[in-house]
């Protein structure tokens, strides 16, 4: 009966987000009654009411609309109509006003920190902090931290869950970069890992993801047609057990072998409701389109600590020039040529900070080669490192020491951007210009697979690893209050990291995004929905208090000058105060939803 599940979530969720809203107009409603302030109206809903019933001066309705509800006060605004009698809300003392306009993000504060007691008590389930990959050249890469290593200290925070650890790096201001305590084969040692910006998502990270169960989680498409796993006997919950015979022990081990055999047959085991089951499946034969070429370069763009090539001194933004004395362009020039030097010392040129350096290597037969390749990551220019040959980049002239400049007219800035276009041709021709000898050259070209590098794919994505926090009542009460305080304090860094361009605005996500996240949450259960909401209500408290106008921290401001001042702000100053403060608002509901729609299409 999968719709009563889709719909229960759903119910959930608008359960959830109205409670939000309901419990913030409570607060004024609240707080009003007891100053002694008629409210008009307490609706429960938005909309055409559906449900109402007078009791006393108040007008309690059920609206159409679940999302929320409002109050409606009497003297709410400055109009002529006021009559100015006591029970009027312009004709409280401000610090009677302010308490009704606060009142709303305090129990909007409250009912979080009661949330988070509940979610705690309940059991909520967070993706552990052990690291199943490390992007390679990237800060957690370079700091020597590896697959299968776990995070058990970031910064202050101790047993961090992979959202601690995502949000500290994402909001780190510190140049210094982060400290980290990683515990690898029982053993603990601090790391200092400093952040990269990624302009692709518009975040600060430092180039890690959270290890997998080998229990399926997702199955998917591959490339417009079913995935191996759609048309097989395999299914979502599956764990797998077996491939060929032999256990598998890791994701990483799995993948292995699946890309290493595309089109043939595969013999998987899997554990099924506590059954042992035998399946067959193909993985896809997948290819990429290529033009043949390299643009690594021999300037580094990372060094592993503890690597070889670390303890010889080389550092990041370190560019090699020469090996031995001859001189080196590229990546695979330089590799090359160590390759090809006899064992020995081999000496390096180093450029560092436009110095020349001198560093010894000492050659004790290939090992040594890959040894030292391993510890470094290669920056990718636009400049030719090499070609593939019979592939359409050498067969159009383009050689290494070419720069590539555009494509079909775009300029080409980043390795990147060269990616991107030559996989979006979907083989189509296209022009490209480089610079050869300091001339323009500019010929059509045409992206061809590359058959002979090919790699198996199922269509499967496994399940993170978990881990359930569940304490209680005072440990659940100790973390509640910390959770508040943390998320209090995380939504300010946030709104610093969008002013300091640390974070993009492209991060910022609206009502689609909050809808997707609490469905989300309401499909791993009761404790992870009410923690989301948690954190949602704290959004509203915190957002609702800034000082914006048309925002309850807004109303606050201007009673803060009306007191220092000592009179009411002139209704024109209000006024024009309150359409710049919507105008803002709608705006940002705007762009927030407008991110929402171009994630959700993948525009």
């Amino acid at each position: 009966m999968p719709f009563i599940g889709i719909s229960s979530n759903v119910v959930l969720v608008i359960i959830g987000v109205g409670l939000l809203i309901f419990i913030h107009e409570l607060g004024h409603f609240l707080v009003a009654k007891k100053i002694g302030v008629r409210v008009h109206a307490f609706s429960l809903g938005f909309g055409p009411a559906i449900i109402s019933r007078q009791i006393g001066e108040t007008d309690y309705r059920i609206s159409l609309i679940p999302l929320g509800g409002y109050v409606k006060l009497a003297g709410e605004q400055r109009e002529d109509s006021n009559t100015g009698e006591d029970w009027e809300f312009m004709s409280k003392k401000p610090w009677q006003r302010a308490a009704v306009l606060v009142a709303g993000v305090s129990c909007n504060t409250i009912l979080a920190f009661i949330l988070f007691i509940v979610a705690f008590k309940v059991g909520v389930p967070f993706i552990t902090s052990e690291i199943g990959q490390t992007m390679p050249g990237g800060p957690a890469w370079e700091a020597g931290i590896r697959p299968g290593d776990k995070i058990v200290r970031i910064n202050n925070v101790t047993d961090p869950d992979f959202e601690d650890i995502f949000i500290t790096v994402a909001l780190n201001g510190s140049p210094a970069g982060i400290n980290m305590e990683i515990e690898r084969d029982n053993e603990r040692f601090d790391v200092n890992v400093v952040p990269e910006y990624d302009t692709s998502v518009g975040v600060q990270r430092i180039g890690i993801s959270p290890a997998s169960t080998l229990e399926v989680h997702k199955i998917f498409t591959v490339e417009n047609a079913d995935a191996p796993a759609q048309v097989s006997e395999l299914h979502v919950n599956d764990e797998i057990l077996e491939v060929n015979g032999k256990a598998i022990a890791t994701v990483n081990e799995f993948r292995e072998i699946v890309n290493a055999n595309p089109g043939k047959e595969l013999n998987l085991s899997v554990l099924r409701n506590d059954q042992k089951r035998d399946i067959k499946v193909t993985p896809s034969v997948v290819t990429r389109w290529m033009i043949g070429l390299s643009c690594a370069t021999s300037k580094l763009d990372g060094v592993k600590k503890d690597s070889f090539a670390h303890s010889l001194g080389l550092e990041k933004g370190d560019e090699i020039v020469k090996v031995n004395s001859d001189n080196v362009h590229g990546f695979s020039a330089l590799i090359n040529k160590i390759k090809e030097a006899p064992d020995g010392i081999i000496t390096l040129q180093v450029n560092r900070n436009n110095v020349t350096r001198h560093i010894k290597l000492t050659k004790l037969g290939e090992e040594t080669v890959k040894e030292f390749s391993d510890g470094i990551f290669p920056h990718y220019g636009l400049t030719v490192d090499s070609t593939v040959e019979g592939f359409p980049a050498e067969k159009i002239g383009i050689k290494p020491g070419d720069s590539i400049t555009s494509i079909s007219g775009e300029n080409v800035t980043e390795w990147s951007q060269l990616l991107t276009l030559v996989t979006a041709s979907q083989g189509k021709e296209f022009e490209i210009a480089w610079t050869h000898n300091y001339e323009t050259v500019t010929k059509t070209i045409k992206p061809q697979k590359n058959e002979e590098n090919v790699q198996g794919i199922l269509g499967i994505k496994f399940r993170e690893k978990k881990i359930y926090r569940k304490y209680g009542f005072l440990k659940a009460c100790s973390v509640g209050t910390h959770k508040t305080v943390i998320n209090i304090k995380r939504i300010y860094l946030t709104i610093q990291g969008f002013v300091s361009k640390k974070l993009s605005t492209k991060a910022l996500g609206g009502p689609v995004l909050i809808a997707q996240a609490s469905y989300a949450s309401a499909q791993s259960g009761i404790g992870k929905l009410m923690y989301f909401m948690a954190i949602i209500s704290i959004n509203l408290a915190v957002i609702n208090i800034l000082p914006v106008p048309v925002l309850d921290g807004g109303h606050l401001m201007f009673l803060g000058i009306e007191k220092l001042k000592g009179s009411p702000v002139s209704e024109k100053t209000m006024a024009i105060a309150n359409y710049i403060g919507m105008g803002l608002v709608l705006t940002l509901m705007i762009y927030a939803t407008k991110n929402d729609i171009m994630r959700l299409f993948h525009l």
